[in-house]
């Protein structure tokens, strides 16, 4: 009898250790749960570029989180501001290392209308939360207005390059501001 309590209190601790180890995993959400899932199947349908719009919502882990069709579209508009973060930056970069003056304002000038596009985004955002949603899609098409005006300046200039991967953004940037905008009509 004596050997039993010995022994059942040298258990009780480890069972108590493993229990607590392994609680935390009984709360924690699954990834993207079939009914978030679902609700993301549904409105990356309505997207022009579904693919994209899946892909942003997948990499973002408050899409998990979201229960609501403008709240998915608000973490889509998420990405939009990434992207817009990401190609100010590339064009600020081109600017400071190109020696042609002319070259240099261009990419001064986008890397400005990306600023203006990730305001537009943050505009858009904020009209989201309101369910304003026409003036959600005002600023976005400003958004895309931005972006629109900075690709065309660059192929005007026959002699600027930018890398495959910038290009690459930037049709990323248009597929999403597009998608979101077609979203943003059926909200």
């Amino acid at each position: 009898m004596a050997s039993f309590k010995i022994l059942s209190a040298s258990i009780f601790p480890l069972i108590l250790l493993v229990f607590l180890t392994l609680s935390q995993f009984f709360h924690q959400h699954p990834h993207l749960a079939e009914a978030d899932y679902k609700l993301i199947e549904i409105l990356c349908h309505a997207a022009d570029v579904p693919e994209i719009c899946f892909q942003c919502l997948k990499s973002d882990p408050d899409a998990e989180l979201a229960t609501s069709k403008v709240e998915l579209t608000v973490v889509m508009m998420n990405c939009i501001s990434s992207h817009a973060d990401a190609l100010q930056e590339n064009m600020k970069e081109f600017a400071s290392n190109s020696k042609d003056e002319t070259i240099k304002g261009v990419f001064i000038e986008c890397s400005k209308a990306y600023v203006e596009a990730k305001k537009d985004v943050l505009s858009a955002i904020g009209h989201l939360k309101s369910h304003e949603f026409d003036e959600a899609e005002s600023s976005l098409t400003q958004a895309i207005y931005q972006h629109y005006t900075c690709q065309s300046t660059i192929k005007r200039y026959k002699q600027i390059k930018i890398s495959r991967k910038v290009a690459y953004e930037m049709k990323v940037y248009e597929e999403l501001c597009s998608s979101a905008d077609r979203i943003i009509e059926r909200l």
